[in-house]
């Protein structure tokens, strides 16, 4: 479990986890979360805004994803089983 805070302009790249699902759940701001096939290119895109009734997503494992940070001031609790494992993140190297 931890929280990101997140600017305009940030964006987590893609990437996806070998073992562990992970939910993001959205506090405060508006983020946009990609789900990408296996070649990059996106296949399903959310924004979480609470303005839209969109605060959450959860995220299979083995599925490529990055997150993109729309407004200044967002903040995401995001939640996999632990422990943190390095080994289990894949950054996608197209």
């Amino acid at each position: 479990r931890m929280l990101n805070a997140l600017e305009p302009g940030t964006v987590i790249p893609i990437h996806r986890h070998a073992t562990k699902d992970k939910s993001i759940v959205l506090l405060r701001g508006k983020i946009r979360v990609n789900i990408h096939n296996d070649q990059g290119e996106v296949k399903e895109s959310v924004v979480l805004c609470h303005e839209d009734g969109n605060w959450g997503v959860d995220i299979p494992r083995q599925e490529w994803h990055s997150v993109e940070s729309l407004e200044s001031g967002s903040v995401v609790f995001e939640v996999k089983e632990g422990p943190y494992m390095p080994e289990d993140v894949t950054v996608f190297k197209g």
